[in-house]
């Protein structure tokens, strides 16, 4: 899976990176950075083959075919990217700036050359790459559920769930605050049932930044709160993120407590971004009379009603017939089938519907509203069967597998590093204050989460920071719920940022631009100019400091207990 993704990400240009290249320059840089990093991949991988054949230990096929693998998957990128070089797109711009290119170079290769140069020359411990990669096959039940999930996210856009759900609330014209604040609420549940992968962003974001917007808000706010969708769900049921966590660290927590106390997290981060947003509003409250919100409202909500039922079938189906309920083993298998369930019903069935015609009327007048939505429209224009929104959505996936995956592969590896380099264990075992203790590592938390992958750095953060906390008196259900936190926070915070690379992927380069340009145009405020940063990052350190200190501040009142 990861082979053939891979290579199909590569061939796109689809990798991540902190800005899209669009010159000669850019393309030329990032293809230079590719064969670097894939290079350097490649001898390690032939270095730890190498090794092991020499180590006099008998190695069985299935293992012989593994290690094939990775040689094959990283010399053929390593080609790809050769070719790319002197194959520039006929689309580049003709002029660039070299100081620029370079970030457009992918995240995977900018931590394939750290980690490769510093193993290979540094270390003397070549092989150091492709040991950290085989954490992608000890984990590999993990990744496989990641890219179900990821095929689900992008099944959910062929389907017409997210914008039937958005009709049941236009009827009421809430301000954008309240509107967003009930937006992110709602999204918190699928950015969890997508594995808080980030891929809610890429899969819905546009639509949240576009009915945000049409709302009255300013863009620079539609884009924090688009970034903002795919952070909130991550302690949420049934998250691969907290799942992981209990594998790794089986001795002190189970996914079943960290979800009983991720729903807290969760209602806390949700109002304190509605607190934030009501303060800093420009219109504080608006609401549309219930006498005539109230039932187009109702009306909206019958066409939502064969989609719950074709989701409540088939699992139902799972029930009965296979006796197997859903819950956060089983979801990447079930869900998959339930959204092919809903979008045979699209195509098939959804036009046959019959609405409300002043309703029908109100959605298309506000649809019209959104030159945004015409430009964003990634069929152009043409209306999918049911077997080509599939073949859409399945190409897509393998796409954004291979980015993701391979970031996350690259991040581990990068985690690897600062294990073998021992940096953790320059760190007391004893802080001497509880306070202080949580102090550091709630920074040094956010610091590993604004520049690696989540799922590479939970497996850092459990082999060497996890020990220390406890060390320090640190109960591990509050350590992991800190953590959380903290990765969220660095999702939203530079110099990595990923929601907002994911965010900038889902509604356009150009569009991201128009917002930076309105901001300065409009508003002399350093804060609104930047607000798609500072919001987010202001909302998640305050939770952040919040979940770090409240338990501990209520202990000292009597009012809670670990």
């Amino acid at each position: 899976m990861v082979l053939f993704a891979s290579i199909t990400a590569s061939l796109r240009y689809h990798h991540i990176s902190l800005r899209a290249p669009k010159s000669r320059i850019d393309f030329r840089v990032y293809s230079a950075m590719m064969v670097a990093g894939n290079l350097l991949l490649s001898c390690s991988v032939l270095s730890q083959y190498n090794s092991v054949l020499n180590s006099g230990v008998v190695v069985d096929g299935k293992t012989t075919v593994l290690y094939w693998l990775w040689i094959a998957l990283f010399v053929s990128m390593t080609l790809i990217s050769v070719c790319q070089f002197f194959m520039i797109p006929k689309t580049a711009q003709p002029k660039g700036n070299f100081g620029l290119a370079f970030l457009s170079t992918p995240l995977y290769a900018f931590m394939a050359i750290v980690t490769g140069v510093t193993f290979t020359f540094f270390m003397d411990y070549p092989m150091g790459q492709g040991i950290y990669l085989g954490i992608l096959v000890e984990f590999s039940g993990i990744f496989l559920n990641l890219a179900l999930f990821i095929w689900a996210g992008m099944l959910l856009t062929q389907t017409r769930v997210m914008d039937l759900f958005l009709n049941i609330l236009r009827p009421w014209n809430l301000a954008p605050e309240t509107l967003t604040w009930l937006i992110l609420i709602a999204a918190a549940i699928p950015t969890a049932y997508t594995g808080a992968s980030g891929i809610f962003v890429v899969a819905a974001g546009a639509i949240i930044y576009k009915e945000v917007w049409n709302s009255g808000a300013r863009r620079q706010y539609a884009l924090a709160v688009s970034a903002m969708s795919g952070s909130l769900g991550v302690v949420l049921r049934p998250c691969l993120l907290v799942i992981l966590i209990s594998m790794l660290d089986s001795r002190h927590v189970t996914s079943t407590e960290l979800f009983d106390h991720g729903i807290y997290v969760f209602w806390l981060t949700a109002f304190i971004f509605l607190g934030v947003s009501l303060i800093l509003a420009e219109e504080k409250f608006r609401v549309a009379s219930p006498k005539v919100a109230f039932p187009n409202m109702m009306r909206a909500c019958l066409p939502v009603i064969p989609y719950v039922l074709i989701g409540f079938a088939v699992i139902m189906f799972y029930k009965l017939a296979l006796d197997t309920s859903i819950n956060e083993f089983t979801a990447p298998m079930i869900l998959p089938l339930v959204l092919i369930a809903m979008i045979l019903f699209d195509k098939l069935f959804a036009h046959r519907i019959v609405t409300d015609p002043k309703h029908e009327a109100l959605v298309r007048e506000h649809e019209q509203k959104s030159e945004f939505l015409k430009t964003h429209d990634p069929h152009g224009g043409k209306k999918l069967g049911f077997g080509g929104a599939l073949r859409f959505a399945t190409s897509e996936t393998v796409g954004h597998i291979g980015a993701l995956i391979l970031l996350m592969a690259l991040s581990a590896s990068v985690g690897g590093l600062i294990e073998r380099a021992e940096v953790i264990e320059l760190l007391p075992a004893h802080l001497g204050n509880i306070y202080i203790s949580l102090a550091f590592i709630a920074l040094l938390l956010a610091i590993i989460g604004m520049t690696t992958d989540p799922f590479g750095a939970v497996i850092l953060v459990a082999a060497t920071i996890a020990p220390v906390a406890y060390e320090n008196g640190i109960h591990p259900i509050h350590f992991w719920m800190i953590v959380l936190v903290a990765f969220e926070l660095g999702y939203v915070t530079p110099p990595v940022a990923l929601n907002h690379l994911l965010t900038r992927l889902s509604v356009g380069d150009e569009e991201v631009s128009a917002a930076d340009k309105e901001a300065k145009e409009k508003y002399t405020s350093f804060y609104y100019r930047y607000e798609r940063w500072i919001l987010p990052i202001f909302v998640m350190f305050t939770s952040l400091v919040l979940v770090t200190y409240a338990p501990y501040i209520f202990q000292m009142f009597g009012w809670y207990t670990h």
